[in-house]
């Protein structure tokens, strides 16, 4: 079986993670079958984590944005 294609372009990053962190990790993703963790699964894994937290940042920043729509006041340009 191939892998799917994916429509956007990666970035590799080499990061170092705590190794008790790493290996509970990879615990869970782990596959018995194959014995080691099903290929790809780190990466949609951070992948997913990351989409999460940038969504959550876009929300805060949003949040944090004044909304002058709905202010109550109302400036009539004839005034």
């Amino acid at each position: 079986m191939s892998r799917p294609l994916n429509p956007d372009l990666t970035k590799n990053w080499k990061i170092s993670l705590p190794a008790t962190l790493a290996g509970t990790v990879e615990f869970y993703l782990f596959d018995p079958l194959h014995k080691k963790p099903l290929y790809g699964s780190r990466g949609r894994l951070i992948t997913e984590l990351l989409e999460k937290w940038v969504d959550d940042q876009k929300r805060l920043a949003a949040a944090s944005q004044p909304d002058y729509r709905h202010t109550g006041t109302h400036v009539d340009a004839r005034d």
